[in-house]
């Protein structure tokens, strides 16, 4: 008897451990802070992956091109 009680008392004593760790767990991940950070986070990837995507469009030739082009008309 006690052998078969042990461990359904162990399994439901996980079950509710699991349970409030993984209600506190959600919680926490959406709560009004947590969104808000991941809103900003989320905001500055699409603003880098931009930035990548407008300096990778602009050749270097182009570049160079162009800083050739006001050093002669600086004089430099």
């Amino acid at each position: 008897m006690l052998e078969t009680l042990i461990p359904l008392v162990v399994n439901k004593s996980v079950e509710v451990i699991v349970g409030i760790l993984l209600e506190k767990f959600c919680k926490w991940v959406l709560s009004d802070a947590n969104i808000k950070s991941a809103n900003n986070f989320l905001k500055m990837q699409i603003l880098v992956l931009y930035l990548d995507w407008v300096l990778r469009k602009t050749s270097l030739k182009s570049l160079s091109e162009e800083s050739e082009e006001k050093e002669k008309k600086t004089g430099g």
